[in-house]
């Protein structure tokens, strides 16, 4: 709760998860009284949008709303449900969240690092990306599920469906970090807590959309065959490297959290097989023993810039105490339980 949230920014949707699921399980209303502040005060100054409005954690608004039944949270999901929908998209069908990403820019590191963040040399152009996988489609899918608005259905599987369509490495069975709307391709670079921002985002959207809808087998398939490659490409340790094809690029924490949150939440269903759990268990033991003392999860890269450069996804330094790294932590922890 200590951290400087940007209301809003990439990554701030599984952190704001992770305060919920830390609520719901041990029964600490602080943390939910936490999120519904802000969510208050968000809904207080939400018009107009501000530029990085489409990182809000909208499935933790909704399951707030589940919760407290303050009918203006559902008010606010109604509107940022309509301000999502309002992006344009590619010739593929791709809702273009980011027009002008900077490529091979450096992370913002804290304050007396000894280092400077450098200024891209590169614009990208309009990308998608694969962490929008975790933000469009489980808000669109949850809201189908409260309000049964058929309208939101056809927007969850709108979402989801042409990023993976985009994405998805028929190959390799995992997913490239972005597409370039400019270039016509993939950057090439199994980016490894990309896989947890795709894996869990299906998770949801299965969660949420009945199994009798079309969308349905399409992801239960590519959610398998990304569970098969994430299981063949575990390292001993447990953890996962930070470009997933690239033994010699380091161990990345959170990419180990993701698995074990998305990981978890087939097993329960019953989407894969019992023999997962022996993986589940390696990376979850890996994952607490990442953590220190005070609580942070260590080995955690800072903000990742798109690349066309798996040496850039390398160089990115760790030891950052963001969202993407304490969110997935907590709902590994609640998702494992």
């Amino acid at each position: 709760m200590r951290h400087n949230w940007k209301v809003w920014f990439w990554g701030d949707s599984i952190g704001f998860e992770g305060l919920l699921d830390v609520a719901e399980w041990l029964s600490l209303p602080q943390y939910e009284a936490f999120v519904y502040g802000m969510m208050k005060a968000w809904g207080a100054r939400h018009v107009p949008p501000r530029a990085l409005d489409y990182t809000a954690p909208g499935l933790a608004l909704l399951r707030l709303w589940e919760r407290t039944g303050d009918a203006v949270l559902l008010t606010l999901a109604r509107k940022h449900a309509e301000y999502l929908a309002a992006f344009r998209r590619t010739d593929r069908g791709a809702y273009v969240r980011f027009e002008d990403p900077q490529f091979d820019q450096a992370p913002e590191l804290p304050e007396g690092s000894g280092e400077t963040a450098s200024i891209a040399t590169t614009a990208g152009g309009p990308c998608i990306f694969v962490d929008n996988m975790h933000f469009d489609g489980p808000f669109f899918a949850k809201l189908y599920q409260l309000t049964g608005e058929h309208r939101y259905r056809e927007l969850a599987v709108g979402n989801i469906l042409p990023s993976i369509e985009l994405l998805w490495d028929e190959q390799h069975h995992l997913f490239h970090h972005f597409w370039s709307e400019r270039l016509k391709r993939r950057n090439e670079v199994f980016w490894g807590r990309g896989q947890g921002w795709a894996m869990l985002g299906i998770t949801h959207v299965l969660e949420y959309l009945p199994q009798e809808d079309p969308a349905w087998s399409r992801l239960l398939e590519v959610y398998r065959k990304h569970c098969r490659a994430m299981a063949a490409a575990q390292d001993p340790s447990g953890h996962w490297h930070t470009v997933i094809t690239d033994p010699s690029s380091y161990l990345e924490t959170s990419v180990a959290a993701f698995m074990v949150a998305g990981l978890s939440r087939g097993l329960r269903h019953g989407w894969i097989e019992l023999s997962y759990r022996h993986l589940i268990d390696r990376a979850f033991s890996a994952l607490l023993a990442s953590v220190t003392p005070e609580g942070k999860l260590d080995g955690v890269s800072y903000e990742t810039y798109p690349s066309l450069s798996a040496k850039h996804y390398r160089n990115m330094p760790q030891g950052a105490i963001v969202p993407w790294g304490q969110g997935p932590l907590l709902a590994a922890i609640r998702s494992s339980a």
